[in-house]
């Protein structure tokens, strides 16, 4: 995505001669006032975000990624404008949550039009695998696998899947999560927990059908 630079417009000298660079807070105060370079400075702080949660769950060759990553940032701009980020995370955390959601959206729609079987998946999406030299059938057999998770996750419950998304895919801790999705983290740990048996027994099933086709 092509981007203006407005860092002029967000920086100042401080006493001491160095810059400042805007809070979290404050670009979000000058967007909600109308200031033009304002959705610039967001997109500059968050779209790094964006681009690894659509990498890591979509994979590196799919074809739509450059347009939901514009739809990403767009929803991230409407949530901040119309208050729904309440600002007790930070932007980029807040950034990987709107991304993840659209992101297992879009599995869903494609599970539902019978596509995203025909996508390729990279073996950067999920490893699978242990790393290191790995031979031809280890690529193609995380390829394999890749491509049954996505079709796991975009099958079961969205709060499942998230829970499993933010913490098994993305890093986030039961603390972060907690806060990202406005439950306690006891409710996070049992959403993660259930997430993963689900997935985990529907992954062994198509496992199981796997080996015998």
């Amino acid at each position: 995505m092509a981007r203006r630079r407005h860092r002029a417009a967000f920086s100042q000298d401080g006493p001491g001669g160095e810059a400042h660079v805007a809070s979290d807070e404050e670009i979000c105060r000058r967007l909600e006032s109308g200031n033009t370079g304002a959705a610039e400075v967001v997109y500059e702080r968050v779209a790094t975000v964006v681009d690894a949660v659509l990498f890591r769950l979509l994979g590196p060759n799919d074809h739509e990624r450059e347009d939901l990553a514009q739809q990403a940032m767009e929803r991230i701009i409407g949530t901040i404008v119309s208050g729904r980020y309440m600002r007790d995370c930070s932007l980029s955390s807040w950034a990987t949550l709107i991304t993840q959601h659209l992101a297992i959206d879009t599995m869903r729609s494609r599970t539902r039009d019978r596509r995203v079987f025909d996508r390729h998946v990279g073996t950067q999406t999920v490893e699978l695998v242990p790393d290191g030299n790995r031979s031809t059938e280890q690529i193609v057999e995380t390829q394999r696998r890749a491509n049954r998770l996505i079709r796991v996750l975009s099958s079961i419950s969205s709060t499942h899947a998230e829970a499993v998304v933010l913490h098994d895919l993305l890093g986030h801790d039961l603390a972060e999560i907690a806060r990202l999705t406005g439950v306690s983290v006891a409710a996070a740990q049992s959403r993660l927990v259930r997430g993963r048996r689900k997935a985990l027994r529907l992954l062994t099933v198509a496992e199981r059908r796997a080996r015998k086709s």
